[in-house]
């Protein structure tokens, strides 16, 4: 395996334990204080009752599942999936589900960042996790899915490493039943991982067979083309609640009209596909995963019309991943743009709380888009001049 030498470094800190344990109790604490929330308010500002425990009672009193863009807006699968946590007793099923979430965003931080820095992942996880963390908190407290598929999401990465193609395929597969937006996943990951395109259309059949195991296929069927009619109606929302790249315009009075953004969004997204086969051809393993990783969450983040706050969830990780690359890794003279993503995560997690009295919920709409475009931007150049330098050959080297 391939990984950075990390033992030129003299960030703090130094000591392995020492970061481990930091990084252990940046998750731990704040996750019990949720608990305890939950335990006392099993139900206040979640997102769990009027969307996903809904959608679990329907699915199995065969109702429908959807009510517009208000109410439940994901795949059938998810209904699902979730009904586990719903039929627990409340307080249990609550608590089970936002650890459930924080387990898989921890421990696929753990796994990837253990192949990336093979010889000492200690101090990389406690980087990570300091830039992660932050910007995770939201969508923990509040129950969001964005929590488990920004966890599937991280595991995919470690997969995709390991080159476990069936696995990364059906993590990929587990996202998209969480959300839809992992569609994306499945698209952009077999224009370059060769060994996924013909494992591909047996995953994606598996996962749309899904719901008839549960379901006669009447009401199944029905349910999707209930699903295709709300996503079509997400699609449309024109509120100014949402940190997409159309947030960033709203906040300035120039929102893109809903057609026009439809366009934008299928332009971004072959853009974002030409921008992952062409870092993809310049880098190698393991940039190339976190490249394609990067890029993803951020197109999710950019054009997903009901992009939310807590919706960073997805991102924070990449931030805190490439973070830890930057300030860890062999390339000396890359040391200020970990520094640079230091800024840019600990001020898309912090400063919405504290200027809140100030712009209310409106900062983050505007703020969060503005640095993930930073961020692309950043790394693209990245990719750009370690190609042109041939220092992609040079960031690697055995441990």
């Amino acid at each position: 395996m391939l990984g950075p030498d990390c033992s030129r470094s003299a960030l703090w800190p130094r000591d392995r334990r020492q970061a481990l344990v930091a990084a252990v109790l940046l998750w731990a604490m704040p996750m019990l204080v949720i608990t305890v929330e939950v335990i006392l308010h099993p139900l206040h500002r979640s997102v769990t009752r009027d969307s996903y425990h809904y959608a679990a009672g329907k699915w199995w009193v065969h109702e429908s599942l959807y009510v517009g863009p208000s109410g439940f807006n994901y795949l059938p699968q998810f209904a699902i999936l979730f009904s586990p946590f719903h039929f627990l007793p409340v307080r249990l099923g609550e608590v089970l589900w936002r650890w459930c979430a924080a387990a898989m965003l921890i421990g696929g931080l753990w796994q990837t960042l253990t192949r990336l820095f093979r010889s000492e992942p200690e101090r990389a996880f406690f980087w990570a996790t300091l830039l992660s963390m932050p910007l995770s908190m939201c969508a923990l407290q509040n129950g969001n899915a964005n929590a488990h598929f920004g966890g599937v999401l991280m595991l995919c990465v470690a997969a995709i490493l390991a080159e476990r193609w069936w696995l990364a395929l059906a993590l990929m597969a587990l996202a998209t039943a969480i959300k839809p937006l992992g569609i994306v996943l499945l698209m952009l990951a077999p224009l370059v991982y060769a060994p996924m395109r013909w494992r591909l259309p047996l995953v994606v059949l598996a996962l749309a067979l899904f719901p008839f195991l549960f379901a006669g296929p009447g009401y199944a069927w029905s349910q999707y083309r209930g699903a295709w009619t709300n996503l079509q109606a997400c699609a449309v929302v024109t509120e100014h609640r949402f940190a997409d790249i159309n947030g960033f315009f709203r906040t300035f009075g120039a929102a893109l009209p809903p057609q026009a953004s439809k366009l934008v969004r299928v332009v971004a997204g072959a853009m974002t596909a030409g921008l992952w086969w062409w870092g993809a051809r310049r880098l190698r393993e393991p940039q190339t995963a976190l490249w394609f990783y990067a890029l993803a969450a951020s197109y999710l983040m950019l054009f997903n019309p009901m992009n939310e706050e807590n919706s960073y969830v997805i991102l924070s990780p990449a931030l805190g991943i490439w973070g830890a690359w930057f300030l860890l890794g062999p390339g000396e003279n890359e040391r200020h743009l970990g520094w640079t993503l230091v800024f840019m995560a600990l001020t898309m997690g912090l400063l919405p709380n504290f200027l809140h009295p100030l712009f209310g919920n409106y900062f983050a709409l505007f703020w969060h888009p503005f640095m993930t475009i930073v961020f692309v931007a950043m790394l693209t150049h990245f990719v750009w001049r370690s190609a042109a330098s041939g220092a992609g050959e040079l960031h690697l080297q055995p441990v």
